[in-house]
């Protein structure tokens, strides 16, 4: 499944552009993003933003989605079966049990990838210390550490040089990087409450700060991550890179 989306996104990037998908590989192609549900706290704080961030994806890339609400335990085996993950929350959580973090420990050490979208508006939130407790566990001895700006996720599909969501607690992304990979990303900033639109098409949560732009690039972020999940840094060993992110600037306005 990660080689056909490797192979779509060198396309993409290529400038290499479909009317629609070119590989009919059926309903296992298709991107799905469950969402962690842990015990206690609030699990599903921004209902809309999985799908929300699945219909962006599908607007602006060639990848193939499928909208679905989907909620898996951390324990669940389930969870192998899909390389991206999302954990959203805005309040404390209770630990996970050796069985549950073993699990999550698991998938993503062969190969899967974690985001973690703290929705709180403050920096400083009963859900960001779980989170560090959490990670601390799942990742005894490997810090969780500031993405620096020439990591591939800010430019796996397009440019940036910020890192906003619905506010801007805290202007940089943290992850956890293992046999030079980042597996694991967090962010403070409530991505999910920037990109979460209604059924009916209207935006569930009003930006703090920045407004329109700063939703825009909420959504170009969210994008990347999932590119970054999807391709990791295939990129790193072209030699054309300047090329093609010069291409990728004038050819996606949004």
């Amino acid at each position: 499944m990660r080689f056909y989306f490797i192979i779509l996104a060198v396309c993409l990037q290529a400038g290499i552009w479909f009317p629609r998908p070119v590989f009919a590989l059926g309903e296992a192609s298709k991107v799905v993003i469950p969402q962690i549900q842990y015990r206690g706290g609030n699990y599903n704080p921004r209902p809309h933003a999985a799908e929300s961030l699945l219909a962006e994806l599908a607007k602006r890339t060639s990848i193939e989605v499928k909208r679905m609400p989907l909620f898996l335990k951390p324990g669940d085996g389930q969870l192998f079966k899909y390389p991206f993950l999302y954990m959203g929350g805005d309040g404390a959580f209770e630990p996970l049990n050796e069985k549950e973090l073993k699990t999550l420990r698991n998938h993503l050490s062969y190969g899967g990838f974690l985001l973690i979208d703290g929705n709180s508006s403050k920096p400083n939130s009963p859900f960001d210390a779980s989170v560090r407790r959490m990670i601390e566990r799942l990742f005894p001895g490997i810090p969780l550490e500031r993405l620096q700006r020439d990591h591939s996720i800010f430019r796996s599909f397009y440019l940036l040089n910020q890192v906003v969501g619905r506010v801007v607690n805290k202007p940089y992304l943290e992850g956890i990087t293992t046999k030079g990979r980042t597996v694991l990303v967090y962010s403070a900033n409530d991505l999910g409450g920037a990109w979460s639109k209604s059924k009916l098409g209207h935006w569930d949560f009003d930006m703090i700060g920045g407004g329109d732009r700063q939703r825009k690039l909420s959504l170009r972020l969210g994008v990347n991550i999932v590119l970054y999940a999807l391709t990791l840094d295939y990129k790193k060993d072209m030699v054309h890179l300047p090329i093609i992110l010069e291409r990728l600037r004038r050819v996606n306005p949004k």
